[in-house]
């Protein structure tokens, strides 16, 4: 293991995975507040436990919790694949700097797609995911190029 952290752009990797899992799991809390704020429980234990006397569950979301739902569904389309990529471009054709670039690039962009989604601000999510996608496509044709050496 200390051999992989000697490598710069793994630890750039490290860093960013970090803060990209902390930012999901920010997001799963995200969906209980607001499953909280509008009573909207789908399992009858959830509402008898978290709810109240009166809490009920309820056959589909609120609006509210929907949408929170989408932001963590969009995380889990997006962020495991910059991981299993990113760890590639790592151990594999990385410099410190393009490292450096991509990941922090993507994981900035994640973050303000989620400060985006949660405030319901177009075209600054779109932006915001176009970007990491971006970097995700260019790790990608790195590794291509350098594997079709």
């Amino acid at each position: 293991m200390e051999t992989l952290w000697a490598l710069p752009a793994f630890r750039t990797y490290a860093v960013c995975t970090s803060i990209l899992a902390l930012k999901m799991l920010f997001s799963a809390v995200y969906t209980g507040t607001r499953r909280q704020k509008h009573a909207g429980y789908v399992n009858a234990e959830d509402a008898r436990v978290f709810g109240g006397a009166a809490a009920t569950a309820h056959a589909g979301e609120s609006p509210e919790v929907a949408h929170a739902l989408r932001i963590q569904r969009n995380d889990v389309e997006s962020i495991p694949v910059f991981f299993a990529v990113g760890l590639a471009y790592a151990l594999g054709v990385a410099t410190p700097f393009g490292a450096t670039v991509y990941f922090w690039t993507y994981t900035v962009a994640r973050v303000l797609h989620t400060i985006a989604y949660t405030r319901h601000l177009q075209p600054w999510r779109a932006i915001c995911w176009i970007l990491g996608s971006f970097c995700v496509v260019g790790m990608s044709t790195q590794l291509l190029l350098a594997g079709l050496r």
